[in-house]
């Protein structure tokens, strides 16, 4: 793999993200609404899906693409809606929170493997240390306040 593709694939979306998730809870923390705090963040989503799109004519696009986009977008709701719920009204802090919903990767890895197949190229026994690697570092993590 590619040094571009580790970067552009892995360490910027994981630090976008782990941003995104102390601002999520800084927002819920000054008083955003959780709907509200969506419709903000779903906007700016929008406005910048709408303006690359605009720029590339759309191109490439297909119903079966847009509905599986629309799937993502309702999972992703609930997903952050439950992460807003415990920062807000649970008052759960970010050491326990983003631990915890950032072992998503594990959901991913069995998930892809089963759907699209990818079991055929994981080497389980990794898959499996790795996975009780993040459950104990997420355990771990969360547990250390």
């Amino acid at each position: 793999m590619k040094v571009a593709g580790i970067l552009i694939g892995g360490i910027v979306p994981a630090l976008c993200l782990g941003l995104g998730t102390v601002l999520m809870r800084a927002s819920i923390g000054a008083g955003a609404a959780i709907p509200v705090y969506l419709a903000s963040v779903g906007t700016v989503i929008a406005m910048i899906g709408l303006a690359w799109a605009s720029t590339t004519g759309f191109a490439g696009s297909t119903a079966t693409g847009i509905g599986f986009a629309i799937a993502m977008g309702t999972v992703w709701t609930v997903a952050i809606s439950c992460m807003a719920y415990g920062f807000g009204t649970l008052k759960l802090p970010v050491s326990v929170v983003a631990p915890l919903t950032n072992s998503n990767a594990i959901v991913a890895v069995m998930l892809g493997a089963l759907v699209f197949g990818e079991w055929r190229s994981l080497h389980m026994p990794q898959v499996a240390i790795g996975t009780l690697l993040i459950c104990a570092g997420a355990t771990c993590v969360s547990l250390a306040k």
